[in-house]
C-alpha cells in the first residue's frame, strides 16, 4: 500500500518588492524592502540578493531605519507586532506585540514611539517578545497609504493628508489645524491630496495632488494666515515626494516614468532624469544623500547616483494580467520563465529571487492615458 504524503508549499519568491518604500542604510551599502512576508536586503553596488529577515506571519508593511542604531531597522506587518532586526546578520533582536494590524510605520528621533493612526510606547526590556500596549490617540480618520503621513522639522509636528484635507498635530501645543481644499477651483481641477512630505529643516510641507500639482504649505502653525505655492510639470497624479536629507531639493515621481528633481530655493528650477521604464511609485533617499531610489509599477527598483545616472536595477517577478505561456523551466538557467511586461518573456530565478533577463518578442507600444 502506497502512503501519500502531504504536499507542502514553500515561499521561494516572486513577492512584490514595491509595495512600500524601500529603505537605504547609513552606509549606502545595502537596500532593504518589504517582500510579502519578509524584508529583502539587496547589495546597491551589485544589485544582488543578500538575504532576507524572516519572522513575520503576514505581509509586511513598512520597513524604517532605527534612529538610535545604524546598524538596526524596525519592520511592521499586519500580523500586528514591530519587530527589531540586526539587517547585516539577518538576526531577530526583538518582538513588540502591539495586537492590532499595522498598515506602516513612522519613526522620529526625538519620540520614543512608532506613528500612524496612534503613538506606540515601546518598552525597554531584556526579553525578546515584549507586549506592547501603552497606545495614545494622535491623529483620526488617517489614510492608510504609508505617502499620506510624514514628521516635521525635528519631529515637532506630523502632517497627514486624506481626500481634500491636510491636517497638522503639533506635539507641544497638542494641538491640530486642519486646511481644506475644494474638490475643483477651476474646471477640470482634481484637488484632492495624494502624498505628502515635510522639509527637514525649515517649517514647509509639500503636498502631492491628483491633477499632478504641489502645494508648498507655509505658515501652518496657525489656521488663518497659511500660505502656499503651487508648482506644476506632472500631467498626472503625483504618486510621491520625498526631500532630501538636507532639504536642498524635493523629489517627485508619477506614471510619467521620470524622476524630477525640484532646488528647493528655486522653485521654478527643475532638473529631469527621464525613461525609467514605469511609473514611479515610491521615492527614497540614502541618509547621506549620496543615493536615491525609486520603485516602480513594474515591480522594479531603480538605484540612482544622486539624481545624474542610473547605477543599478533590482527587477522582481513582473505580474502581468495572466500567465498565458504557463510555467516552464529553462533547463541551462534554470529560470523559471512566462510571459512579463507586454511583447516580453521574462527568464526569473527562484534560487536568487531575481529577473535574470527579459526577451523582447515584438515591437510595442506604451500609451499614457489621458
Amino acid at each position: 500500500m502506497v502512503v501519500h504524503a502531504e504536499i507542502r508549499m514553500v515561499h521561494r519568491g516572486g513577492s512584490k518588492i514595491n509595495f512600500r518604500e524601500p529603505v537605504i542604510t547609513h552606509d549606502s551599502r545595502f537596500l532593504l524592502c518589504a517582500a510579502g512576508e519578509s524584508v529583502n536586503v539587496y547589495s546597491t553596488s551589485t544589485e544582488e540578493y543578500v538575504h532576507d529577515l524572516q519572522g513575520h506571519t503576514d505581509l509586511v508593511t513598512g520597513v524604517v531605519l532605527n534612529p538610535s542604531n545604524h546598524l538596526q531597522v524596525y519592520s511592521c506587518s499586519a500580523d500586528g507586532t514591530v519587530r527589531l532586526w540586526d539587517f547585516t546578520d539577518a538576526i531577530l533582536i526583538k518582538t513588540f506585540i502591539i495586537g492590532y494590524p499595522i498598515y506602516s510605520i513612522y519613526v522620529s528621533e526625538k519620540h520614543g514611539g512608532l506613528f500612524q493612526l496612534v503613538a506606540v510606547h515601546l518598552p525597554h526590556s531584556g526579553d525578546q517578545e515584549v507586549e506592547a500596549r501603552e497606545l495614545s490617540a494622535v491623529l483620526c480618520d488617517v489614510s492608510h497609504h504609508p505617502g499620506a503621513a510624514s514628521f516635521g522639522r525635528e519631529g515637532e509636528y506630523i502632517a497627514a493628508v486624506k481626500g481634500l484635507q491636510l491636517e497638522v498635530f503639533f506635539f507641544k501645543k497638542q494641538k491640530s489645524y486642519r486646511f481644506s481644499l475644494k474638490s475643483g477651483m477651476k474646471k477640470g481641477a482634481k484637488n484632492a491630496f495624494t502624498c505628502v512630505s515635510c522639509h527637514p529643516k525649515e517649517d514647509c510641507i509639500a503636498t502631492g495632488h491628483e491633477d499632478g500639482k504641489i502645494r508648498m504649505w507655509r505658515n501652518f502653525n496657525q489656521k488663518k494666515e497659511y500660505t502656499y505655492s503651487t508648482l506644476h510639470w506632472h500631467h498626472g497624479a503625483v504618486n510621491t515626494l520625498c526631500f532630501t536629507p538636507e532639504g536642498t531639493n524635493l523629489l517627485s515621481g508619477g506614471i510619467e516614468s521620470v524622476l524630477v528633481h525640484w532646488h528647493y530655493t528655486q522653485e521654478n528650477q527643475k532638473d529631469f532624469l527621464p525613461r525609467l521604464g514605469a511609473a514611479i511609485t515610491h521615492i527614497a533617499v540614502s541618509p547621506d544623500g549620496s543615493l536615491f531610489c525609486t520603485s516602480h509599477s513594474d515591480n522594479k527598483i531603480t538605484i540612482i547616483q544622486s539624481c545624474v545616472k542610473v547605477s543599478a536595477v533590482i527587477q522582481g517577478l513582473v505580474k502581468g494580467d495572466g500567465v498565458w505561456t504557463n510555467l516552464i523551466i529553462d533547463p541551462r538557467s534554470k529560470a523559471l520563465v512566462l510571459n512579463g511586461k507586454p511583447g516580453h518573456l521574462q527568464f526569473y530565478s527562484l534560487h536568487h529571487d531575481k529577473q535574470l533577463y527579459n526577451v523582447w518578442l515584438g515591437k510595442s507600444s506604451y500609451v499614457i492615458g489621458p
